[in-house]
């Protein structure tokens, strides 16, 4: 061993030494006898070429090179622990970063819960939320720009794997003023000739398809006069008195002063869905333990596909 090279047990002995200034006290704690321990000081003051403690029958104390030496040797070995820590709590999926990505409607309910249980069952893992389209969201998986994606669209690829997250029904979205809100049981039907506001085709089209899907299966034509990308610039335009829409359940969070929001008898088949993406052979621990963490956070809105 060359010199100014030791061995990081030399160190922790010294430091046992200069924190007890008793070497039958520091070889107690250290669990060995005084001459090995004495051995291992000699060694590392020869490595060092410094003369670290001053020595008599009755007394051990520090020389001043030793007390420089006693602060660098404590920080290492707390750096050295602190390292071995972060270590472990990285193989087991305790700390770590998350880039996640996900569509403005999951902001509404779903990231809220998302990130208050992250906050208080992975303290040290890091999550970064980024609002995106959905296909963008897609598209930031597959470049690596995000390591998880909450999105609507459907499109499995080999590279990406999909999970069904959210599965909610649709509620009705109508004015408090329209003379349908005091009706008690409603049906599509009902707003037969009403003016409907839909989901847009290029920012909504998730929605949008499911949606009119819905309508043809019901034989109702909507009366449509607007459209809008995102659920809750569709929830204003309700609010207006501009007319009714047909919105995710988890847009009634949404509360504005002239919106109500109504059950009504749609086919049960169609719902609105929403996926979390991964990447397809993601080894990683802490991915996998925030994906589990947020499906159980979102199985509260997800029905057995039997029940659809």
């Amino acid at each position: 061993m060359a010199q100014g090279q030791f061995e990081f047990f030399q160190m922790r002995c010294f430091v046992a030494v200069a924190e007890a200034l008793s070497f039958r006290r520091a070889a107690e704690q250290l669990n060995m006898t005084q001459p090995p321990l004495s051995r291992q000081i000699k060694i590392l003051e020869e490595r060092v070429n410094l003369k670290l403690l001053e020595r008599s029958t009755r007394h051990v104390r520090l020389t001043p090179a030793g007390e420089n030496f006693y602060r660098s040797a404590v920080d290492i070995i707390q750096r050295s622990e602190h390292a071995v820590l972060n270590a472990r709590q990285a193989e087991r999926g305790e700390t770590g970063s998350i880039a996640f990505g996900f569509v403005p409607s999951a902001a509404f309910k779903f990231m809220p819960l998302i990130v208050l249980r992250m906050a208080a069952e992975m303290p040290q893992v890091a999550l970064s939320p980024i609002e995106m389209m959905g296909y963008e969201v897609i598209e930031a998986q597959r470049s690596g720009r995000i390591d998880l994606g909450l999105t609507r669209m459907e499109k499995p690829r080999d590279e990406i794997e999909w999970t069904k997250a959210v599965s909610e029904p649709f509620v009705l979205a109508i004015p408090k003023q329209h003379a349908l809100a005091r009706k008690p049981d409603l049906s599509i039907s009902d707003f037969d000739g009403e003016p409907y506001i839909s989901f847009a085709k290029d920012r909504g089209g998730y929605l949008k398809e499911t949606v009119n899907a819905m309508f043809k299966a019901c034989n109702f034509v909507p009366e449509t006069r607007l459209g809008a990308s995102q659920t809750h610039a569709v929830i204003s335009l309700v609010n207006h008195g501009l007319g009714f829409a047909i919105v995710p359940r988890s847009a009634q969070v949404i509360q504005m002063e002239n919106t109500q929001y109504r059950d009504i008898d749609l086919p049960t088949q169609f719902r609105s869905d929403m996926f979390l993406v991964s990447r397809s052979g993601q080894n990683s621990v802490v991915i996998a333990r925030v994906k589990h963490l947020i499906l159980d956070v979102l199985s509260q809105f997800r029905l057995p596909d039997k029940t659809l």
